[in-house]
């Protein structure tokens, strides 16, 4: 079995293992990543299916690396017939921590010469589509070395279907970690009173069709010569068993989310609406939301935030909200019983994730 690591953000480690463990897997949390072990055609699968980490690698080999040499004999002597072949496009990134660590550029273009020797004692093979780029990935610490592969390719959150962004995104897999944390399975109406593009309701749309997040779209993994998995295949347009229900008062940013669902090929019911406005859709649910945090709005966030308080409060009794806010304060203008179930950073803003059982109760 392999040695995998799940490359969490910081602070949604546990929501991360959390689904690793829905999939049968047992992980051990660190900061900022989950370890465990499978087998390589399982990982790979795993590419293609987890939401909520932002990378998923493979270690090939680990070591002694206290020189540029040291570390080119380790990449060399590593077994890159699973992962690679001759012909296969590399690119290489270091980072880490030690002596080393402050070269580098330098050593990853070592790092990058020292595969092009592994490769060419690789047989050449045929891939079974175009050639994916495979990216390597060398973590540092002190004198010793990881060498990881990079499953996915592309970052996770990258599914391949939001073109339009609105002007302070949430990236897919934060959104799918927020839903994970919130304790919604896609058998419960969900609501975004602020839906921006659209993140959170398709990521939400996506869970309930238990569609993979990567459906349509090829990982590094599918490529690799040891695997061996029948290719994605595109998804019919579909609607979500449950209602998802997107609100906005900007209809730019409606646009955006619309073309955003069309391409996930999911149906989702978008709605020009104040947040003062909107109705829930069923007797209950979860609400979920990510307002402005006040960068544009200046002082005026308040009362975005009080307003979405009273918004729940009026219309949302027996539904459950989990809401991100940048401070307590702001959080409290929603409901002061608000929980903060962890914090995390959104487009380099520190925020927390908090969460309400019942926004109708009494504010104490």
């Amino acid at each position: 079995m392999q040695r995998w690591i799940a490359v969490a953000p910081p602070g949604l480690e546990p929501v991360v293992a959390r689904e690793l463990a829905g999939h049968g897997i047992s992980g051990h949390v660190e900061p900022g990543v989950v370890r465990f072990r499978a087998e390589l055609a399982d990982g790979a699968r795993l590419a293609a299916r987890l939401r909520t980490p932002a990378h998923l690698r493979v270690l090939v080999c680990e070591g002694r690396a206290d020189g540029f040499e040291a570390l080119a004999r380790l990449v060399r002597g590593a077994d890159w017939r699973p992962y690679l072949r001759r012909q296969t496009p590399v690119a290489v990134r270091v980072a880490g921590r030690g002596r080393l660590a402050r070269l580098r550029d330098a050593l990853a273009r070592k790092v990058g010469f020292a595969l092009r020797d592994a490769q060419r004692r690789l047989p050449p093979g045929r891939a079974r589509g175009p050639e994916v780029e495979q990216r390597v990935f060398v973590r540092l610490d002190g004198d010793r070395a990881a060498v990881q592969l990079d499953a996915g390719g592309e970052p996770l959150h990258r599914r391949g279907w939001r073109v339009e962004a609105g002007g302070a995104p949430l990236r897919e897999n934060l959104a799918a970690a927020v839903l994970t944390a919130a304790g919604w399975a896609g058998d419960e109406a969900l609501v975004d009173p602020f839906c921006g593009s659209g993140t959170f309701c398709i990521e939400a749309a996506l869970l309930a069709l238990d569609r993979p997040p990567g459906a349509g779209r090829a990982t590094a993994a599918w490529s690799w010569p040891a695997v061996d998995l029948p290719p994605p295949r595109p998804s019919r347009r579909a609607s979500p068993p449950v209602p998802i229900l997107g609100a906005d008062r900007d209809p730019r940013v409606l646009l955006k989310a619309r073309a955003n669902a069309d391409r996930a090929r999911v149906i989702v019911d978008w709605r020009q609406l104040d947040v003062a406005e909107v109705e829930p859709p069923a007797p209950t649910g979860l609400v979920v939301a990510n307002p402005p945090y006040g960068a544009r709005l200046g002082a005026r966030v308040a009362g975005v935030y009080s307003a979405f308080g009273r918004a729940l409060a009026e219309r949302f009794g027996g539904w459950r909200c989990a809401f991100l806010a940048p401070h307590r304060d702001l959080a409290r203008r929603v409901h002061p019983a608000a929980e903060r179930l962890t914090t995390f950073s959104n487009g380099g803003i520190r925020v927390g994730l908090y969460a309400l059982d019942d926004p109708a109760a009494p504010r104490g």
